[in-house]
């Protein structure tokens, strides 16, 4: 007989900080962008103030966290040229909307992916 293991609180973190951000995905396209940036700033202290309350900030963890931060900011911005040059007829400055919403979207998402990091990184061994 197998025994579970208890969910950790990062995993039950991790739901709430997926519901946020994409409610201020859901505010950016409908152009509500104090809400998304209510949403965002909540997105960063919820996981911020629990980790500085349950765990020890190890050196390098905030550096690291920047960094995936900047990784995963990029990565709507990659997607929005994508889906932009594979849209019929919108070469050469055509479809600057998918552009606008990648570039509203991306600090959102990398917001979530330094977030995610600060829940579930460990100390370096």
């Amino acid at each position: 007989m197998r025994h579970r293991e208890p969910l950790s609180l990062n995993a039950l973190l991790l739901v709430p900080a997926l519901a946020l951000a994409a409610l201020a995905c859901v505010a950016v396209s409908a152009r509500q962008l104090a809400f998304a940036a209510a949403a965002t700033v909540t997105l960063v202290l919820l996981p911020v103030v629990f980790r500085l309350w349950t765990r020890t900030w190890y050196r390098g963890l905030v550096l690291r966290g920047l960094g995936v931060f900047l990784i995963g900011m990029n990565a709507p911005l990659l997607v929005a040229g994508a889906l932009a040059y594979a849209q019929v007829g919108c070469g050469e400055g055509g479809c600057p909307r998918f552009f606008f919403l990648g570039a509203l979207v991306s600090p959102i998402v990398g917001t979530l992916c330094s977030v995610a990091y600060w829940l579930i990184g460990r100390p370096p061994v």
